[in-house]
């Protein structure tokens, strides 16, 4: 008999967002993806040390479902161009470009249920 998994107790209604995420292969083909459901959000850091304090950038990224991220992966909300130069294709030149520092996935009941990326 085939067991169904109940869907996780997550409220993914604030995925409502397109970005195209850009992966560079072993073999330095870039892959393309479009996600339609996701939730991309900026935020603002203030560190503070003895010298002052400095602005920093940092985003989370989440998408629902099993999807595959690296690190070093390029993300650009909204749909981005078909193809890419890698090298030049940085967040200083491109607004709204960000590259992913971590990924992490997460399971409810031993399924992946999101991914969680960010930088």
């Amino acid at each position: 008999m085939l067991s169904v998994q109940p869907r996780p107790p997550v409220d993914y209604s604030l995925c409502n967002q397109t970005v195209t995420v850009y992966h560079q292969n072993d073999d330095k083909t870039v892959a393309r993806t479009v996600y339609e459901n996701a939730f991309l959000d900026f935020r603002k850091n203030q560190n503070i040390n003895k010298t002052g304090s400095t602005e920093s950038n940092s985003f989370l990224l989440v998408i629902p479902g099993s999807v595959s991220l690296s690190v070093g992966d390029k993300v650009l909300l909204g749909i981005g161009p078909t193809s890419i130069a890698w090298a030049d294709y940085i967040p200083s030149k491109v607004p709204g470009l960000v590259v992913i520092k971590y990924v992490d996935p997460k399971y409810w009941r031993g399924v992946q249920c999101h991914v969680e990326a960010g930088g």
